[in-house]
């Protein structure tokens, strides 16, 4: 017994000591992580590196010698060795490349960085470091542990740092982006036998022919991403039968290969392929010019792949059915390609055993036709289905006995659906996003998403549903984020003020969904808002104090086109992350108030905004600024021009005076400068013409004088449409203007120009070429991501061009690219009118009225065929109005008034059509339409029996025909009467039928009426 407890005894106290030895290791591992401290050496090497950087935005804050930051292991970007302190991995990758918020690190690359002896990881991708002309040297001299490399994004430039290859231990290596110069010999890269992943997308590697040669020696590669190299079928191998040779090992290893934004052309690459893509599991080849259809045999070669794009590739037909038996295919995308058929044969090429594993198909921007049927449902494990901006056509299939239970993301924008949706959970009962902006739905939508409980994005604008949603409709989709209900102008959003909703949206777009006339009340309970539009809704009344509370993450507001008033507050602090502010199209006033210093879009135009432009000094990120027709006074600020990324400055219809600031010219971006309608002054300053990206300059019914400056036309290449009317320039039109080739529009009318119009006028090439509004320029000044993809992502400035025709004042917007003018109206020019004007064939308009000019008019005028407005008048022309004017087919306002014209007008329905007027105070000029007639001319002679005696006969077969046309026509109207009048007396159910139409008609009529009424009302309101 003792022996036993002494045993028990024993036992338990080597527990003990076995717990302790636990505690003690347990301990000594967590606090000896805590305890890990970088060595002093690296942190000084570190804070020289900090040193060479310009950080402007903080990154590195963390970096420094105060006593809370001297342990650098704790530093951003800085990972230590658990056991040694030294610093294994420095991680500089500080923002995101693809943001417009792009905040670098600049500077450059500290000699320092090099003797980091124990460095394994170094990061230094997405930033700029333009100002390191070469990091050749740098490269060649870090140290060869290193296993991990990114220098992507981050503009470096110089030599190719070909000395990459010394760094034998290298795995992950990535240089794309970059500005190196060009690549001539990579062969070197064979020595890396470790590297996995190799990325040299954006270098330029048309030099170097032995790209796939070397690639094919390293025998643990995984990836190989070639994009944007410059490559093309040259570059591939012209035999390949070095892919048979047992030392090659890179077709077995490799299992991610992008190949996009090439030039390969589907004659060699898929043979290729075919070689060396049997354990290709990635495959992207989108954009390159492949043309025509995949080949058949495709699927049974590369079984193994998992991921495919062939996006951008001008792909043809449909897709073979071999593709439909990669049973590991969980990706295909095809977007934006020529692809055509019937959208069910597509999938129906798919219904091996792909359409058990495919996760996404993507086919956006194609020509697919057919109907959207219920055969998707057969793809049980589709979880993205993108079938956007295509031809499908038809309903909505019903339901489905056979429901995709995982299908989250379904679009099916852009299309020519139309009819009612279903409801919608009975086929896709688990969508998180449903996209069907831009087709022809009808009915009310409510009942089709009420039940899909797990949506969280909805975006079904710009279509014809109609109804009163509700807030019971939306009430039972609590995870709803994202909401696009906007241009459907018959759905009427009718929300009780004091509804809480159960969701919290951070995108609201209501643009034209009859909101007002009072503002949603509902919206204040929403917190999260980075998205919020409601324009053109005839919302009236203040704007609610607590809008401005919303949410500190709002990016983009737009209230235009209501019938806001009152004052704004000062919004600098209220809305500090606000990118993007539209409140045009109002009737708010007082002075602008102080705003968001990284506003990027402003648009406050169609107001009543008055004082001085002093509180928009700060803005220093702006692109696009609108503050046209509003009461503004006082001088354009020079503080303005520090917009360097300003490409759109509109302040036209204001009271702005003094001289346009001469450091405008440091707005290189500028596109569009509208000044229009001020009383400015002075002379156009010289550093205008730096800006050689302008397209429209409007500077019309100011105060501007001086002479026409030549660097206008030596400088400014780009130049659409000039306009300088009604202001006080004098001197002759500098010959340089006829540099202007992409001139569309050139107004110098109402001035005190002189001298003669230059003969190379000719040489304004955009005038020999019809407008075309499919290739009509927009400028793109702000982009974001649009729920409803990327083509609403972009907004876009369409200019409104002023031309004044017989007095009267048209605005063009888009179609301002239809247009050719050339109005040199009312000013002193003398000579004659260059017969070369003639050679600018598409020339819609041409004034030269109020002039001095002579001589006569060219007598090609009749060549000018698009002509659709010609003035001459008041000037001192002479001579006879060519006969070829007859051929100005499209003519309809023509002036020759006041001239010395003499002789006949020439005859043609044209001329003959307009008023006489338009040809008086020629005392010499004579035939229709003025009563003058001229010598020679016959009158008709009462005395000529033979041509009475035939009009005679004429006119009694004319009589004989009535006669019998209007006693058929009255036979058959009795005829035609009864038939459909008996009918409907003597058969009940066609009667019924009638009379339901006659109904329907009326209500359609009576609806149409009505909205179009209310548009009508909408538009003069506004």
């Amino acid at each position: 017994m003792i022996e036993k407890s002494a045993t028990m005894n024993a036992l338990c106290v080597l527990q003990f000591f076995l717990l302790l030895l636990l505690l003690l290791i347990r301990c000594n591992s967590v606090f000896g992580e805590v305890e890990i401290k970088c060595t002093e050496r690296e942190r000084r090497l570190l804070l020289k590196i900090k040193d060479e950087f310009i950080d402007d935005y903080g990154h590195l804050s963390s970096w420094g010698n105060e006593d809370n930051k001297r342990e650098c292991c704790k530093w951003r970007g800085i990972r230590c060795d658990k056991q040694t302190g030294h610093v294994n991995l420095l991680n500089l990758h500080v923002t995101d490349c693809s943001n417009i918020n792009y905040m670098p690190l600049r500077g450059k690359i500290s000699s320092s960085l090099i003797q980091l002896n124990y460095l394994k990881v170094l990061d230094l991708k997405c930033n700029d470091f333009s100002d390191q002309l070469d990091i050749s040297d740098f490269i060649g001299s870090l140290k060869g542990n290193l296993s991990y490399l990114d220098l992507s994004f981050s503009h470096f430039g110089g030599r190719f740092p070909s000395q990459v290859v010394n760094l034998s231990t290298l795995q992950y290596l990535d240089l794309s982006y970059n500005n190196f110069l060009n690549v001539r010999d990579i062969e070197s890269f064979s020595r890396l036998s470790s590297l996995e992943h190799l990325d040299l997308s954006g270098n330029n590697l048309t030099a170097s022919n032995d790209s796939f040669y070397v690639v094919n020696k390293l025998p643990s590669l995984k990836t190989l991403i070639l994009s944007s190299c410059g490559l093309e079928d040259v570059h591939l191998p012209s035999s390949l039968s070095y892919l048979n040779n047992s030392s090659s090992s890179f077709s077995s290893s490799l299992e991610n290969l992008d190949l996009s934004a090439n030039d390969f052309s589907a004659s060699l690459i898929y043979k290729w392929l075919f070689k060396i893509g049997k354990n290709l599991m990635v495959l992207n080849l989108s954009a390159n010019p492949l043309q025509g259809s995949i080949p058949d045999e495709f699927g049974d070669v590369m079984f193994s792949l998992e991921h495919l794009k062939l996006e951008f590739s001008e792909l043809r037909d449909g897709i073979p059915k071999s593709v439909g038996n990669l049973c590991e295919l969980r990706t295909l995308r095809m977007d934006y390609n020529n692809l055509s058929g019937k959208f069910e044969e597509f999938i129906g090429n798919l219904s091996g055993c792909s359409q058990n594993s495919l996760e996404v198909l993507s086919l956006l921007g194609n020509q697919l036709s057919g109907t959207f049927s219920d055969n998707i449902t057969r793809f049980s494990s589709l979880k993205e289905l993108y079938v956007a901006r295509n031809q499908l056509n038809g309903t909505f299939f019903e339901t489905s006995s056979a429901p995709i239970s995982i299908l989250n993301i379904l679009d099916l924008s852009k299309n020519l659906l139309e009819g009612s949706l279903p409801n919608l959970s009975s086929s896709f009962p688990s969508l998180t996003e449903l996209y069907l902006v831009g087709n022809q739905f009808t009915g009310n939508p409510a009942n089709s998403f009420s039940h899909l409980f797990n949506l969280e994005k909805l975006a079904i604008g710009n279509n014809s549903f109609e109804g009163t949603p509700t807030e019971a409709s939306l009430s039972k989709l609590s995870g709803l984020k994202q909401l696009y209900l906007s241009s459907n102008s018959q759905l009427y959003l009718r929300i009780s003020s004091d509804w809480i909703p159960p969701f919290q949206l951070d995108w609201l777009h209501l643009e034209s969904c009859n909101l007002g006339p009072k503002f949603p009340n509902w919206i204040k309970t929403q917190r999260n808002f980075s998205f919020f539009d409601i324009s053109n809704n005839e919302i009236s009344g203040t704007i609610p104090t607590w809008l401005w509370d919303l949410s500190p993450k709002v990016t983009f507001l737009d209230l235009s086109h209501n019938q806001f008033s009152g004052k704004l507050p000062d919004l600098l602090t209220l809305l500090y992350g606000c990118r993007k502010i539209d409140f045009g199209f109002n009737n708010l006033e007082g002075p602008l108030p102080l705003l968001p210093s990284n506003l990027t879009y402003l648009n406050l135009s169609k107001n009543r905004f008055s004082g001085s432009l002093q509180n928009i000094c700060k803005m220093v990120a702006l692109m696009f600024l609108d503050l046209s027709d509003n009461m503004l006074s006082g001088e354009i600020p020079s503080c303005q021009m520090q917009y360097h990324g300003l490409s759109i400055l509109n302040l036209a219809n204001n009271n702005l005076s003094g001289k346009i600031p001469s450091s405008i010219g440091t707005l290189s971006k500028l596109e569009l400068l509208d000044l229009r309608n001020n009383s400015l002054s002075g002379e156009l300053p010289s550093s205008l013409k730096r800006c050689k990206l302008l397209e429209l300059i409007d500077f019309g019914d100011n105060k501007f004088s001086g002479e026409i400056p030549s660097w206008i036309g030596e400088s400014l290449c780009h130049l659409s449409f000039l306009i300088l009317r009604s202001n006080e320039f004098y001197g002759e039109i500098p010959i340089q203007m006829c540099q202007l080739s992409k001139i569309k529009i050139l107004d110098l009318s109402i001035n005190n120009i002189s001298g003669i119009i230059p003969e190379c006028i000719n040489n304004f090439s955009m005038m020999h070429q019809k407008g075309n509004l499919t290739t009509a320029h927009s400028i793109s000044y702000f982009s974001f991501s649009h729920p409803a993809g990327s083509d609403f992502g972009n907004l876009y400035y369409d200019a409104r061009v002023l031309v004044f025709k017989e007095g009267r004042r048209y605005e063009y917007g888009r179609s301002r690219e239809l247009l050719r003018i050339i109005d040199l109206s009312e000013n002193k020019l003398t000579g004659d009118i260059p017969s070369q004007l003639t050679n600018l064939s598409a020339l819609v308009a041409l004034n030269l009225s109020r002039n001095s000019l002579n001589g006569n008019i060219p007598p090609k005028i009749g060549l000018l065929k698009e002509l659709l407005s010609l003035d001459l008048s008041r000037n001192h022309l002479s001579g006879d109005i060519p006969s070829s004017m007859a051929d100005l087919t499209f003519l309809n306002c023509l002036d020759l008034s006041y001239n010395k014209f003499s002789g006949k007008i020439p005859s043609s329905t044209q001329l003959q059509s307009f008023n006489a007027s338009q040809f008086i105070g020629n005392p010499l000029l004579c035939g229709l339409p003025l009563l003058q007639k001229c010598p020679g001319d016959k009158s008709s002679d009462p005395s000529q029996p033979t041509k009475n005696a035939s009009a005679d006969t004429v006119q009694e077969d004319e009589d004989e025909f009535e006669k019998w046309f209007y006693t058929g026509m009255g036979i058959g109207f009795a005829v035609g009467f009864w038939v459909i009048c008996g009918s409907l007396i003597l058969k009940r159910s066609w009667r019924h039928a009638y009379f339901l139409l006659m109904i329907n008609i009326k209500d359609w009529v009576y609806v149409m009426i009505a909205v179009h009424w209310a548009r009508l009302q909408r538009r003069f309101r506004s």
